[in-house]
């Protein structure tokens, strides 16, 4: 190696440097093999009293936070009930473990039983809709979201369960409701998701499905099973040039998609002016990586 004229008091490039300070470690990239982390952390958030701010007080912050495939972690408040809600946040787990205290007793202790008792409740309440016994499935549905107003499957459940009675009003009021919960257009909700889609379709709710699936392809537009749902619902409302280009945007992302290739070969029947029977339409639930 070619020596260097080195300055007095001069570090090498390639010499450790003994006065530099340690790197902290990087939380941000998760440990293969670790378990996420997620539970009840605490901060102190103070609070002016008045408009002149003349004094203020001191009060203790709850949050659930939960760690994300990327590192970071998503926070929730929590409720006088103890159940994670409002909007989501999204911070760096180093700010979390820097700004906020681990409440682990609260979290096992009044959480996970509260949670627990929920996701018990939305089972029963679906049982009864399985079985048609759809007065009893609102109830349950209803007492989940008394205690958690945005329980996404609760609301999902209470609005299939009026669209199974037809009561359009009612399931309006309820898919108003689910277009402003974020949480609802995650491919965890996604058969939910699709089953509401398609029973407002089949009310003929056209625009409300519209609107719906409109709001789900903002956030995945690759996923041909909703393309073609949307084509359904265009299709159905008498916009047979909208369906087919809806449903060639679907077989350009997917050409061997079944009833894609099915529903196309019918337009362009009628398109020729042929007169040929209505194919039965099959539902597309979503792709496992999609909405």
């Amino acid at each position: 190696m070619a020596c260097r004229n080195l300055l007095p008091g001069s570090i090498r490039e390639d010499t450790p440097n003994p006065f530099a300070m340690p790197q902290p470690p990087n939380h941000t990239t998760p440990v293969p093999g670790a378990k996420p982390v997620k539970g009840v952390f605490s901060t102190d958030a103070q609070q002016f009293l008045g408009q002149r701010s003349l004094g203020r007080i001191t009060q203790r912050l709850f949050v659930y936070a939960e760690e994300q495939e990327d590192g970071r972690m998503a926070i929730w408040r929590l409720s006088r009930n103890f159940i994670p809600t409002g909007t989501r946040r999204i911070i760096p787990k180093e700010r979390l473990l820097a700004e906020y205290l681990p409440e682990p007793s609260i979290y096992i202790n009044k959480v996970v039983p509260v949670m627990r008792r929920l996701e018990d409740a939305v089972e029963t309440a679906d049982r009864h809709r399985q079985r048609q016994e759809l007065f009893s499935a609102e109830f349950e549905y209803q007492n989940v979201l008394r205690l958690d107003a945005d329980h996404v499957k609760a609301t999902f459940g209470l609005g299939l369960t009026y669209l199974e009675r037809q009561e359009k009003q009612n399931a309006d009021i309820v898919f108003q409701k689910i277009m402003r919960i974020e949480a609802a257009f995650t491919v965890e909700h996604k058969h939910l998701f699709n089953d509401f889609g398609i029973k407002m379709r089949k009310l003929g709710m056209y625009d409300e499905a519209m609107q719906y699936y409109s709001r789900a392809y903002r956030l995945c537009r690759t996923d041909e099973h909703l393309l073609y749902n949307m084509a359904r619902t265009l299709y159905e409302k008498g916009r047979l040039a909208s369906s087919r280009m809806m449903l060639t945007h679907a077989l350009r992302l997917n050409p061997a998609f079944p009833q894609g290739k099915a529903f196309m070969a019918y337009l362009e029947s009628r398109q020729r002016g042929e007169s040929v029977p209505e194919p039965p339409l099959e539902e597309a639930s979503g792709a496992d990586d999609g909405i």
